[in-house]
């Protein structure tokens, strides 16, 4: 059954009142840090930049004033409460671990580790420190994708069948190596399962009873394409297609018996202005499903400042990401 994560990050009674969280961001020049967690922390009421740095070169324009010249530097600095890591994904669990052991919170982008255990390791290091760990998923705070799951999961679609997710892009040309690096935690699964995966899993569980996938592997040996496919044992199937090859998609398509519900227009990713999502009946009808404009990106910063000074609690359990965790182990072993 899906929850409504990130539903409750509306303004309150007292979470002005509090001071801003201070945010560190280690890898400053990374896409997704420059293009929406940058600024959704320079936007969100709950939370201040105050430092950052970046060792692939200097730190975009913009940001000079907030360059504390190394990751250590960032940690180390006492004005930071959060650390926001978007590096690599075979560098998240040291600098995460790093960080904790500073006494820093840490939101660290997705996957949270190549590998259950590792995600496993880290919270525990969490835990021990007395401080919040938690993994940067953006989709679950936008509201179109709430609509979407909240629909089906209250029996708008009447008994939900199939999930159908894809996300595609090609990588041909791009300059980020570290995606068919092995050693970095590449390939199409580690970086875009948790936005297909996860989305099934919100809806269902990450415990399948059945489970196949298959992948196409490059030069390097990272999964350029992995399909997988999923079963309940009760009727309910999910079908999932991550690649660096296929045309740029994101596709959600939720089949129930009673109708079926797409979103085929940046369906994980698409930040402010996604609004719009159809709902298509057994006798062709169409209905038009509005939902309220917002920024996912922002209200997941909000919502982890939030927690960070126990305002709200976080919406997502330490338990539900290693499941999701364990469920991306399963269909990475399935297709070897």
């Amino acid at each position: 059954m899906a929850r409504e994560l990130g539903a409750s990050t509306g303004d309150r009674a007292g979470a002005h009142a509090l001071p801003p969280v201070g945010f560190g961001v280690i890898g400053a020049r990374s896409f997704v840090a420059t293009h929406a967690v940058i600024p959704a922390i320079l936007a969100s009421p709950r939370a201040a930049l105050v430092a950052v740095a970046s060792r692939g070169g200097p730190v975009p324009d913009g940001l000079s004033a907030y360059d504390v010249g190394s990751y250590g530097a960032v940690i180390e600095d006492p004005a930071v409460e959060v650390v926001y890591v978007p590096l690599p994904n075979g560098l998240h669990r040291h600098w995460a671990e790093r960080a904790v052991e500073a006494g820093k919170h840490v939101l660290c982008e997705k996957p949270l580790a190549p590998a259950a255990a590792d995600a496993e390791a880290m919270l525990r290091a969490a835990a021990r420190a007395g401080v919040r760990l938690a993994e940067a998923w953006p989709t679950p705070f936008g509201g179109r994708w709430r609509r979407a799951l909240a629909t089906a999961s209250s029996g708008g679609l009447g008994e939900l069948r199939h999930v159908r997710a894809e996300f595609t892009f090609p990588l041909a040309g791009r300059a980020d190596g570290y995606r068919r690096d092995p050693g970095q935690g590449g390939g199409a699964l580690l970086d875009v399962g948790t936005y297909c995966l996860g989305t099934i899993a919100a809806l269902w569980d990450a415990e399948p009873a059945e489970l196949t996938a298959s992948a196409r592997r490059g030069p390097t040996g990272v999964d350029l394409t992995t399909s997988a496919w999923a079963g309940w044992g009760d009727g309910r199937t999910a079908s999932a297609l991550l690649s660096f090859e296929l045309p740029e998609r994101q596709l959600l398509e939720l089949a129930g018996t009673d109708g079926r519900l797409r979103i085929d227009d940046r369906a994980f990713t698409a930040g402010a202005g996604a609004t719009a999502l159809e709902l298509v009946r057994p006798d062709g009808s169409v209905e038009a499903l509005a939902t309220p404009e917002d920024d996912p990106y922002e209200r997941m910063v909000s919502a982890f400042a939030s927690a960070v000074r126990g305002v709200e609690p976080w919406p997502r359990q330490a338990a539900e990401v290693v499941a999701l965790s364990r469920l991306l182990d399963r269909v990475a072993a399935s297709s070897r």
